[in-house]
């Protein structure tokens, strides 16, 4: 039998039909046999007609000669004919049975079984069937259509989950660029009518290089599908002026909070990296240590060998020693957060982005216990960066 599920559904049926036929041609000659050898018993038992070896029970001239109330004899001439035919379509419908089970039962439930799950969005089994016929590789079409299926529902959920992360991190971002400016308004009104010109113009041309620094943010978050896809662009910044920039908006940032920059370079120098990315992450790092800070921040920022680092710590409790590990991973949030103001995502942006310029992102404490975080980049020219 297992032979025969190795072939077409037209072969195995052919094989079916022929020992259909085989085993029915056999029983009929067994059921004809026996009744024609019951015939001749009962005959001559109950009659004194000789009937000759080569003489059939059925012979007419026999038959006429015989009793009336012959009836068993009766019952058995008939019962030839009616009993090969039960035996035919018993055989028939036995093999008909068996080819359903073995050939097409399995393959018929695993593909409804399959169809209905697919209809239900559950994508998420496998579909497996022994049959080499034509409903078994059926089955492997399925399977592959349900692959293709999971495959594009998954690409397409992480297209999803890629553009609400996308978005997620966009207003995460533009909340620090706001801050920033707000502080400056805020500078502006509370010096009303006592600040110099020159101060004011000094203020407003801070201001637009903030709103300067947004456009070009806005646009180029808008140009990605995901975060994955920013490009770095690489320009000349002199450090002493990062260096101060990063000083000014810290303050702003701070607010009411002492704010503290030291560098260790205080030497004229030049690097290349992305200063929009650079600032990007910085004010992060800044925002993250506010919120945990109980009265000042500091920011080290050095440069050796290439490599720039800006370390933002605080006076607050410092990372706990999951947070030490899971920090920067997508949407984490401490136990005591509120998901409403922290959205878990300033670490994982901060750390994509110096990865994208080159760098790395460390999470740790200080010693006195509060929080340190470490943001480095490279700041080597380079054009394939």
């Amino acid at each position: 039998m297992d032979k025969i599920k190795k072939g077409s559904i037209k072969k195995s049926f052919a094989r079916y039909l022929l020992i259909c036929l085989i085993v029915s041609v056999v029983g009929c000659m067994l059921i004809y046999g026996i009744l024609d050898y019951f015939q001749i018993w009962y005959a001559e038992r109950y009659t004194a007609i000789f009937i000759p070896d080569n003489f059939s029970p059925d012979d007419y001239e026999l038959w006429k000669k015989l009793p009336d109330n012959m009836w068993l004899y009766d019952l058995m001439h008939y019962g030839k004919s009616v009993g090969m035919s039960l035996w035919t379509v018993l055989c028939i419908w036995v093999t008909a049975n068996i080819f359903h089970n073995r050939e097409l039962k399995k393959p018929i439930d695993t593909l409804v079984s399959a169809s209905d799950r697919i209809l239900g969005d559950d994508l998420d089994f496998e579909i497996s069937c022994d049959s080499k016929n034509e409903l078994g590789q059926l089955c492997g079409s399925f399977e592959n259509m349900r692959k293709n299926l999971y495959n594009s529902n998954y690409e397409l959920w992480k297209s999803l989950e890629e553009r609400k992360r996308l978005n997620s991190a966009f207003s995460h971002d533009l909340r620090t660029p706001i801050t920033v400016l707000k502080g400056y308004t805020e500078l502006v009104k509370k010096y009303d009518g006592r600040i110099t010109q020159e101060k004011q113009t000094d203020i407003l041309m801070k201001m637009s290089v903030q709103i300067e620094r947004l456009e070009h943010y806005t646009e180029k978050m808008s140009s990605v599908h995901k975060l994955e896809d920013i490009i770095p662009e690489e320009t000349e910044i002199d450090f002493l002026l990062l260096c101060s920039q990063l000083e000014e908006s810290g303050k702003l940032i701070c607010g009411e909070k002492k704010f503290t920059v030291s560098a260790e370079n205080s030497d004229p120098q030049s690097i290349f990296t992305d200063h929009e990315l650079v600032m990007q992450v910085f004010e992060n790092l800044v925002s993250n240590a506010v919120r945990y800070a109980v009265s000042e921040i500091r920011c080290d920022v050095s440069l050796s060998d290439d490599v720039m680092e800006i370390s933002v710590s605080d006076d607050g409790n410092g990372f706990s020693d999951e947070a030490v590990r899971k920090a920067w991973q997508p949407f984490y949030r401490g136990e005591k957060e509120n998901e409403r103001e922290h959205f878990g995502l300033g670490l994982y942006i901060c750390r994509l982005l110096c990865r994208k310029c080159g760098g790395e992102l460390y999470v740790s404490n200080t010693e006195s216990g509060g929080g340190k975080v470490t943001a480095e980049f490279s700041v080597k020219k380079t054009e394939s960066r």
